[in-house]
């Protein structure tokens, strides 16, 4: 028995021996250890592509590595290894995993703490694959740095293709790239008061975003330069950016009223800007917006799809009733600016949740905000479906892209900002795009696949480049994987039931209630202003901005919601109606009541006025005014007709301002469904009457007063004349 455990002791030391000598264990070992750790950085990989005719050639990787420990490392080396990726599911990370490549190491003498130094290895083809003839499909690359015992420290990876269409069962990838342009919203409605038409910006980062060099610039001329991108486009940019182009001012606490502005407090209903503001010509916004439309007007705008007006954040408004009051607002804006030409593809209007994230309540608030928008979500189970065009519950009309290939791990999204590497993003992203679309024809169908970057992506070089390698010159042609297809394919095909559960949940922060709540308080004032206001002078998406969907991955949004809201307020107040203060006597039987409306903007309006009193008995109205036009900063006094019943009564009569003439409507000029209630003193007013009227028992004894007076003098008359012809009498009597 004694000699049994032995032998099985020996078995047991012999099998552990045997596996330390297979690739990998030392990582394995390693990974559980307590040993200094290294950050190992990848800032090149040449060329992208092997090249497929001659495996002689040499792939060079290069970068940096840093001893992320306190004391200095000795003897650390650099290896390659490599492992093969079968799936998009499975990439993962440098883990001490694989199979080392035949190459020299690069050996550290020395490595300090905290200072990086280069590195640089070069296998060729052979040497990295393995084989002559390598097996197609993904590797993945890690480069792994050891001690001198063999523990694993720390490791980078990266990927190679070999021939992915070689693969059993695979077929190239039809890739449908959005490509969103989409940017900071910055028109408040606040306006200088001398009714010039350019607007006061608080945050000069509204017009640097337009500036030569900018992101949004560069995305412009980077999706023109590639192969086929379908546009997603927020018509409001384009808006902002024409409207900028005529010039602005920025309030600059150190300016000295500069660029021939003067003084000035906002808007002309004086909210409260700072007094000190610097006029500045509109030129980037204007080359810009001049870039733009000729870009997508051109062949390369023939794939170009509108986003909803300023690009909503439909998670936060779908879960609110004043949420879902301001996604109609938007969906019911009519496009002052359509950046995408109308043709068979571009009718559609697409609604794209933050993120790509939806749930049912999403999907139900957008399908109630309108019937023909195009919903664009995202989800990680895309690769089972026969479609990206899917039937959801509810939004039968959904556009589901892929989350691998929309992931972070190739589109970085500069809102989310992530801890500094030693890595070089666009090197890893671009080869993490070339891997994903190989891994790709595994699970493809023939269908498009969707992918679409985050709304303020800005690609580094090395990712434009993987993106548009699928040319002759790079890749022959019977070895190119993937290839850009249109958005319209996708939609042209018919849609397929799906279940809601297969999309991205939502898990990010919506925006706060408070911003909600200005919105649609500013939304309902706003358009209660510019009801009585010619057409010309609206600007709709003005109180819609706050809740873009732009705010919820950057700040500033509280103090730009307050910004617009105030002006909302302050310009609402503008339009009032007022009446007399002390009691109006009225004498007689019917009279007018004089009430003024005051008109401070800078245009003419037309409002209707509805008098109406508790007292009917005693006051009687003509309750219909209107409409009354009042011109630009004049006031206009209008006399409501009454007749009084009564004699020394007092009675409250009111009159409202409208904003329509059918008066059953609630188009009130002063909304009654605001959230935060303000002085309302402008919206209505009230006019103290005293009926002051003769009665009958009176006029009666008026009237008997007059026929006695009428009496009295007939008789004083008549003895007056008896007195005169008396003497006469008697002298001839006698």
């Amino acid at each position: 028995m004694t000699s049994r455990v032995c032998r099985a002791l020996s078995a047991l030391v012999l099998f552990v021996g045997a596996a330390n000598l297979l690739p990998g264990s030392a990582h394995a070992e390693a990974a559980h250890s307590d040993s200094p750790a290294v950050e190992v950085g990848i800032n090149q990989v040449s060329p992208q592509i092997p090249d497929f005719n001659d495996t002689k050639k040499q792939i060079t990787f290069a970068g940096k590595i840093r001893n992320t420990g306190t004391s200095t490392l000795r003897g650390v080396h650099l290896e390659v290894w490599r492992s093969l990726v079968t799936s998009r599911a499975s990439m993962g990370s440098a883990n001490g995993a694989g199979y080392p490549v035949q190459t020299k190491a690069v050996t550290f003498t020395e490595l300090a703490a905290g200072a990086p130094q280069s590195w640089k290895l070069a296998p060729t083809e052979t040497e990295l694959f393995g084989y002559r003839t390598p097996q197609p499909g993904v590797y993945a690359i890690d480069i792994d740095a050891f001690d001198d015992d063999g523990v694993f420290l720390g490791g980078q990876r990266t990927y190679m293709v070999w021939k992915p269409t070689a693969m059993s069962g695979a077929k190239p990838a039809r890739i449908a790239l959005m490509w969103p342009v989409v940017g900071q919203p910055g028109l408040t409605g606040q306006k200088k008061p001398d009714y010039s038409a350019a607007p006061i910006l608080s945050d000069q980062s509204v017009v640097q975003q337009f500036a030569p060099g900018s992101r949004l610039t560069r995305i412009l001329t980077e999706g023109a330069g590639l192969p086929l991108v379908n546009w997603l486009v927020d018509p409001d940019l384009l808006n902002t950016a024409n409207t900028l182009s005529g010039g602005y001012f920025y309030s600059d606490p150190n300016a000295n009223n500069s660029g021939g502005s003067s003084p000035g407090t906002g808007s002309s209903g004086g909210n409260g800007t700072s007094s000190k503001l610097t006029g500045a010509p509109g030129t980037d916004p204007k080359n810009w917006y001049g870039l733009a439309t000729t870009t997508l007007a051109g062949p390369h705008g023939n794939n170009c799809w509108n986003l909803l007006y300023g690009d909503p954040d439909l998670n936060t408004l779908s879960r609110s009733d004043p949420g879902k009051s301001v996604l109609k607002a938007v969906a019911k804006v009519k496009l002052p600016i359509s950046p995408c030409r109308v043709n068979g593809q571009t009718g559609q209007t697409i609604a794209w949740p933050s993120d790509g994230q939806a749930d049912s309540t999403t999907l139900a608030g957008i399908a109630d905000a309108g019937s023909k928008l195009v919903t664009l979500v995202g989800s990680n189970q895309v690769s089972g479906w026969p479609s990206a065009h899917a039937a959801l519950p509810g939004s039968p009309d959904t556009v589901v892209y892929d989350n691998y290939l929309s992931g972070s791990s190739i589109f970085a999204d500069p809102a989310k900002t992530a801890p500094p590497t030693l890595n070089t993003s666009g090197v890893l992203e671009g080869q993490m795009w070339l891997a994903q679309t190989a891994l790709a024809d595994r699970d493809n169908s023939g269908r498009v696949l969707v992918v679409t970057p985050p709304r303020d992506f800005d690609p580094p070089q090395e990712l434009l480049q993987a993106i548009s390698s699928m040319n002759p010159g790079t890749v022959p042609a019977a070895d190119q994987w993937f290839g850009l297809d249109d958005l319209g394919k996708v939609l042209n095909t018919p849609a397929t039931p799906e279940h809601a559960s297969a999309l991205s949940p939502v898990t990010t922060a919506n925006l706060s209630t408070d911003i909600v709540a200005s919105a649609s308080d500013s939304q309902q004032l706003y358009d209660a202003l510019h009801d009585i206001m010619p057409s010309d002078q609206h600007d709709p998406a003005v109180s819609l901005r706050p809740t873009a969907t732009w705010w919820r991955n950057h700040s500033g949004d509280a103090a730009y919601s307050q910004t617009v809201y105030s002006t909302a307020v302050a310009d609402h107040a503008l339009v009032s109606i007022g009446g007399q203060a002390p009691p109006l006597t009225m004498s007689g039987k019917s009279g007018t009541v004089p009430v003024t409306i005051r008109n401070q903007t800078n245009t003419a309006i037309t409002v209707y006025v509805r008098a109406h009193t508790s007292h009917t008995v005693q006051l009687k109205v003509n309750e219909d005014q209107g409409p009354h036009s009042v011109e630009r900063g004049q006031s206009a006094t209008i006399r409501i007709p009454v007749k009084g019943e009564g004699n020394g009564v007092q009675v409250d009569l009111y009159a409202t301002l409208y904003t329509c003439p059918d008066m059953t409507q609630n188009c009130t000029y002063y909304p009654s469904s605001l959230i935060k209630p303000i002085n309302e003193d402008g919206g209505h007013t009230k006019v103290t009457v005293k009926v002051s009227r003769i009665g009958i028992i009176a006029l009666g004894l008026i009237i008997g007063s007059g026929i006695l007076l009428v009496l009295l003098i007939g008789l004083r008359v008549y003895r007056a004349k008896r007195t005169h012809h008396a003497p006469a009498q008697d002298t001839m009597a006698s």
